[in-house]
């Protein structure tokens, strides 16, 4: 029974990744009581509390004591792998659905982890947590994700071979053992050792718990005597090591490890060659499952026999674990780091080119794995630390190319566009000088990487790669091959944010065709193009087609089992924006507040596509006449795009449209004028100055000028607008006519009556053309007209248009609508431009 330990129940939340208890742990009673003593008693127990020592010293397996010995101190005991800076975040975001959060894989990895911290410093749900950030390279790696302002039942435990933590953190410093614990933990490890023979075994290993650990196993395993372990450990020659052998390791660990290695090879072979081929993947654990994958083909002549082979297969990988030479656990392997250095310096280099294959192989057999399903999610996460230890961006090898390129997707789908785009560069870049820049695996990568960038807001670097990616696709592979129509697709988004929708819809109407030719019209790769083409449609203002097409989506994507639950999420929002589009503002909001709650409850509350649902819902209730539950859904989503990404995102900036537009409603004119006017700055940076967002949003700008006194501004402004929206997209679009409605109310109110009438009444002509004569904003302009008619002495028709505008308001939105009330009174309605999706 240990000397201290916390009795207690379990904690709450147990990490996943916490490594079993050692049986063998011996010693560091006292660094133990001083380590539990500054986190609960010390005067700085809010810092974070840092082992720091040479590898081998046994920091990890101290730690790993402390968590299962005191884990009835905590309701959360966390462990994050720390050797690789990019995947801090993942791990640490990983938290957040055990805290009753969002998870990554609906918000995103830095979402997550936000949050994740966010609570953790709250204490809510818990207050008495531990973080553990193993093997830290250095501090700054992790200072961002160490809860600010924790409570004091909080604690960070962080393991360093880095010296630098004065300043930032307690720090003790972790020494090998004492000649004593050396001697207890031998006669634990191997059982038979006398203690002289123990004393002189660590003498000789100069009491480094990981190579004592090594001696033991390897004696264990072979019955070697302890007489014999030191002749051969004497006499074992050491130049074998290379130059680059740490010299913070005794040599005499090193020729140790050889032993080790050598006696594996005399007891199973095929164990070593499987070691070695471990030796050139990542520090990280290496799922298990590669080595079941790659028994049905595809490796390498020396991994065939073995990997085919499940009964020596398995041999093999326990014999690695039995020898202390890897470490099995949660259906993973993971090689020290200087145990693969050792084994990599004894190679020569053909031999190493060998076994860099058969790692390459080996990695490539999971090639087949789709990055789309979520239930591969978990074992492609722990792909991301091997792709550069094994060389993914220098190899030839096109299965491993086909798995590197599923990592960049996975990276994308979790949200992680940051990583995606680091890795799609550097494959393009590399993969392009050895196989030239029209290899259809540069070609996907600068796929990946343009889709990356654009859902960054940086579209014209999307724009302008994939364009050029698609012309050299299509003259090196064809039109319909299938990274052709990858390219192809993706290129429509790209028209789309570049504002070119007329070009976005003839190019998806081919896509379309192009998809459901190859793949038949219910593959979720033409149902993607079917949405990306209703999109295009509602851009160009046919809302008839593009709630018919959305309507195809919806149908297919509803079926049980046909697609993912984010593509039902997207194809329902796609939905409800068609049909408020269209006019039906009741219909919208019915379907608006199924996909919320689908998608706050089977996707994530703060995840993008559930938040763009949200714009939509807060629209349609405003349109509805819900102005106060409008506005509060509005603010809410504006603020969680805000925490999400920053205030300068597209998706930000679209929120915050909606929500000023909520605000005029409600009658909150001059917030709502400050916040458009900087909107109306911002866009020019995303979108530039002339396109059709940037300008229909300066006509919100003008709406809110006049509403709140200055008309002359609002007409100038509008009139600037107008101009250029029948430039770029002619009058007959709703975007133009929206400006168009707004600039006559400028000029009626400014006493300009005849120009008004005839704005009114051409707006009016054109909008029973484009949108039928029973949409609100058909019945908005003919109010308008109405009154205009009205104005100039037109009595008789402005009766009349009156009295059929009030039958057709009554029927569609009802006797209490807002817009209803203002005609009936005979007010004139405003209109304004709403965020669309593209």
């Amino acid at each position: 029974m240990p000397a201290l330990e916390t009795p207690g129940p379990e904690p709450r939340i147990w990490g996943s990744r916490i490594p079993l208890r050692n049986a063998n742990f011996t010693g560091r009673e006292a660094a133990l009581r001083e380590l539990r003593e500054q986190m609960f008693e010390g005067p700085t127990a809010i810092l974070p509390h840092t082992l720091r020592g040479m590898g081998g010293v046994g920091k990890t397996q101290l730690v790993i004591e402390y968590a299962h010995r005191f884990k009835g101190d905590y309701d959360v005991v966390w462990w994050i792998a720390s050797d690789i800076p990019l995947l801090i975040p993942g791990a640490l975001g990983a938290l957040a659905e055990k805290l009753g959060l969002p998870p990554a894989k609906v918000v995103g990895i830095d979402e997550a982890s936000r949050s994740v911290l966010d609570a953790l410093r709250r204490g809510d749900p818990y207050k008495r947590w531990l973080l553990i950030f193993d093997n830290v390279n250095k501090a700054e790696d992790i200072m961002e994700l160490i809860p600010a302002g924790r409570p004091e039942q909080g604690h960070v435990l962080i393991t360093s071979r880095n010296p630098r933590w004065e300043g930032v953190a307690n720090t003790m410093v972790i020494d090998v053992f004492d000649r004593e614990e050396s001697i207890e933990f031998l006669g634990k490890r191997a059982g038979r050792m006398t203690p002289e023979e123990a004393r002189q075994l660590a003498h000789e290993l100069g009491d480094l718990p990981l190579a004592l650990e090594q001696a033991g196993a390897l004696q264990v395993e072979t019955g070697m005597s302890t007489e014999e372990y030191l002749d051969l450990l004497r006499r074992q020659p050491l130049e074998v090591m290379d130059e680059n052998q740490p010299m913070e390791y005794p040599r005499s660990m090193t020729a140790a490890w050889r032993l080790s290695i050598n006696a594996l090879e005399d007891q199973l072979p095929e164990a070593l060659q499987v070691l070695r081929c471990a030796a050139f993947f990542g520090p990280e654990p290496i799922p298990i499952d590669l080595f079941r994958w790659g028994s049905s083909g595809g490796v390498g002549p020396l991994l065939a026999p073995i990997l085919g082979n499940p009964i020596l297969r398995t041999r093999a990988l326990r014999a690695i674990n039995n020898f202390a030479l890897g470490r099995i656990d949660d259906r993973a392997i993971q090689i020290h780091r200087l145990v693969q250095r050792l084994l990599r310096a004894d190679l020569e280099p053909e031999q190493k080119q060998v076994y860099v294959r058969e790692a390459q192989m080996l990695l490539a057999a999971a090639s087949g794995l789709q990055p789309e399903d979520e239930a591969n999610w978990g074992v492609f996460s722990r792909f991301v630390p091997h792709l550069d230890p094994v060389g993914a961006a220098t190899t030839t090898n096109g299965r491993l190319r086909d798995l590197a390129l599923n990592v960049v997707r996975y990276l994308y789908l979790i949200g992680d566009t940051e990583s995606a785009r680091s890795f799609a560069a550097r494959f393009r870049d590399d993969w392009s000088h050895l196989s030239g820049v029209d290899d259809r695996h540069v070609l996907t990568a600068e796929h990946h990487l343009a889709n990356s960038l654009r859902q960054d807001g940086r579209f014209d670097e999307a724009f302008t790669l994939l364009e050029g990616t698609l012309k050299r696709g299509r003259r090196v592979l064809g039109e319909d091959d299938d990274v052709v129509l990858l390219l192809t697709n993706s290129f429509g988004a790209s028209l789309r944010a570049k504002g070119m929708f007329r070009e976005a819809v003839a190019h998806d109407e081919d896509s379309r065709r192009r998809h459901a030719k190859k793949y038949g019209e219910d593959d979720p790769r033409t149902l993607r193009t079917i949405n990306n083409l209703a999109l295009g449609y509602a851009l160009v203002s046919d809302y008839d087609k593009a709630v018919e097409l959305q309507t195809q989506v919806h149908e297919v994507r509803n079926r049980p089992g046909v697609g993912s639950k984010l593509d039902l999420l997207v194809s329902l929002g796609g939905l409800c924006q068609a049909v408020r589009l269209n006019g039906d503002y009741q219909a919208a909001y019915y379907l608006g507040v199924d996909a919320l709650e689908y998608g706050r409850g089977e996707v994530g509350v703060d995840h993008v596509h559930t938040l763009a649902v949200a714009v939509d819902l807060a629209i349609a209730m405003r349109r509805l006449g819900r102005i106060e539950d409008a506005l509060e859904l509005a603010r809410d989503t504006y603020n969680r795009y805000e925490s999400i990404l920053t205030a300068a995102h597209p998706h930000t900036v679209s929120a915050a449209i909606c929500l000023a537009n909520a605000l005029r409603t409600d009658g909150r004119l001059k917030d709502a004028l400050a916040l458009t006017r900087v909107i109306a700055d911002g866009l020019p940076r995303i979108y530039g100055p002339g396109h059709p967002f940037t300008v229909a949003a300066r006509g919100n700008l003008a709406l809110l000028q006049r509403v709140n006194g200055d008309p002359a501004a609002a007409r100038t402004l509008n009139e600037h607008v107008l101009e250029s929206l029948d430039e770029t997209l002619g009058r007959k679009h709703h975007y133009s006519l929206t400006v168009a409605m707004n600039l006559a109310n400028d000029r009626h109110e400014l006493g300009e009556h005849e120009a008004a009438l005839d704005l009114d009444t051409q707006t009016h002509a054109l909008l029973q053309e484009l949108l039928g004569a029973e949409h609100p904003m058909t019945l908005g302009s003919a109010a308008n007209l109405t009154d205009s008619l009205r104005t100039a002495g037109k009595t008789e028709d402005a009766h009349a248009l009156h009295r059929a505008t009030l039958a057709v308001y009554d029927r569609r939105l009802g006797v209490r609508h807002p817009d209803t009330v203002l005609a009936r009174s005979g007010g004139r309605l405003d209109f304004d431009f709403d965020p669309p999706r593209f």
